[in-house]
């Protein structure tokens, strides 16, 4: 039997396109959503991710971007408080162009020109989350501003174009090259797709593109092509009890044995031993009582007097660290 993914039914206040919650981690059973943006911030000790390829823990004080999307899962065996927050991209100017755009904003992969871009993105979140938590929330026009400001940081410090950037100079020519790139390649995935073929759409020569992409996050382009047709393969895995050969050749692989050798390359396992594992995960979470009835999120009103707290305590920690 597939996993059932649960279908986390998020809930806005009026017209906002965001949505907070505080939680007390244990084991939240695997999940994705379609359209929002997560950022996993834990406030107080340890909480450990995975999400699509990415394994991470988090310690108190770090923040983790999940993308729309993503399958992915939360647990923790500590005493934990971790804020979630979700952005629904839908509901931003430029959705049809934030549909290809992924993130990478995380403390634990953070260069220093990013470290005041990454302060930002925290006293925005926990800005925009106190005020959900308190209901402070009637006038939906006031949170505008911020929620812009948001997306411009994110896009420009912490897009997988500068994943490897160690200063804040973006060519924009490059980046929006990539942009087109990674675009073509999402949604053309099932199809052959070839260096030759996108060099042309570039009109740029063949060398000239494979350098191109070499010095992006995905060091080559076969990496870019098969690093989205694993992530399609993922859902398959995960949702559906499609064989894997059937699953290879859906997602556009031309033989099964590229299939396993690109995945457990990118995702560091097969992908009969992910779709176990994640199964194995699924079911102790079931297992889990507080799981079960739901009860790691904590009332709005015990979530503002801990969040704010927090913020206290993280101004004052900025004063003196300045």
């Amino acid at each position: 039997m597939p996993m059932k993914l649960k279908e986390y039914d998020l809930k806005y206040k009026g017209s906002l396109p965001f949505q907070a919650e505080l939680s007390k981690v244990t084991n939240l059973v695997p999940h994705r959503h379609e359209k929002e943006l997560e950022l996993v911030y834990c406030l107080e000790g340890t909480v450990h991710l995975e999400a699509a390829d990415q394994t991470a823990t988090l310690q108190a004080g770090q923040l983790h971007s999940i993308d729309f999307g993503d399958i992915h899962c939360l647990w923790s065996d500590d005493d934990n408080t971790t804020l979630i927050f979700h952005l629904d991209l839908t509901q931003m100017p430029y959705w049809e162009y934030l549909r290809y755009v992924f993130f990478t904003c995380e403390d634990q992969h953070l260069y220093p020109y990013q470290k005041e871009a990454m302060t930002k993105v925290k006293d925005i979140v926990l800005s925009l989350s106190y005020e959900y938590f308190t209901g402070n929330v009637e006038d939906a026009g006031r949170f505008e501003a911020p929620l812009k400001e948001l997306m411009d940081v994110l896009i420009k410090y912490f897009n997988w174009f500068n994943y490897d950037n160690q200063d804040d100079y973006m060519n924009v020519e490059l980046y929006e090259r990539f942009h087109r790139v990674l675009a073509y390649c999402i949604d053309n995935y099932k199809t052959k797709i070839t260096v030759s073929q996108l060099a042309a759409r570039e009109n740029i020569n063949r060398n000239y593109f494979s350098q191109f992409i070499g010095k992006t996050v995905f060091s080559s382009f076969s990496n870019m092509v098969n690093y989205i047709r694993c992530w399609h393969a993922e859902d398959l895995l995960l949702t559906t009890d499609m064989p894997n050969a059937e699953i290879s050749y859906e997602c556009g692989f031309s033989d099964p044995k590229y299939f396993y050798a690109a995945f457990k390359d990118l995702w560091g396992c097969t992908p009969s031993e992910h779709r176990r594992q994640y199964e194995e995960y699924y079911q102790e979470c079931l297992r889990d009582p507080v799981n079960r009835k739901n009860e790691t999120t904590l009332p709005d009103r015990r979530a503002a007097l801990i969040l704010r707290k927090f913020i206290i305590r993280w101004h004052i920690a900025k004063t003196f660290e300045a």
